[in-house]
């Protein structure tokens, strides 16, 4: 079908616009930063060092900031498991990523809701 040129330019025109759905490879929460492509982490001044489970457990909650996750979630969505075991894996591994965010003096990031999940506060 014929069209014109000038209609064709506004159409592509609209097109480059419209906002890209790209993930961001940073990710910012308060003080606490990651970033996904270089696997590496900063809170404040602090380099944190994190082995990939960690980051990837980062990650999802900072995607989330204030809301509550809960485990079978995070079985899902970060270990992949499509059932929840019967285990202490996400509480060993959260317990690994608050020693490694929260220096003396520095407050709390993530938090237990009981019975539920966790949840990640901004410090600021």
């Amino acid at each position: 079908k014929p069209f014109v040129l000038a209609e064709l330019a506004a159409r592509i025109e609209a097109l480059l616009r419209r906002p890209v759905d790209v993930r961001e490879t940073i990710l910012r929460v308060g003080s606490l930063e990651i970033d996904l492509i270089g696997g590496t982490g900063r809170r404040g001044a602090r380099d944190l060092d994190l082995l990939p489970r960690e980051l990837k457990l980062l990650a999802y909650l900072m995607r989330r900031p204030g809301q509550v996750v809960t485990r079978t979630l995070l079985f899902e969505e970060v270990w992949n498991y499509r059932f929840t075991p019967k285990s202490n894996l996400i509480d060993v591994h959260v317990g690994r990523l608050r020693r490694k965010l929260e220096a003396v003096g520095e407050p709390p990031l993530i938090h237990n809701v009981r019975g539920i999940g966790f949840t990640l506060a901004p410090d600021d």
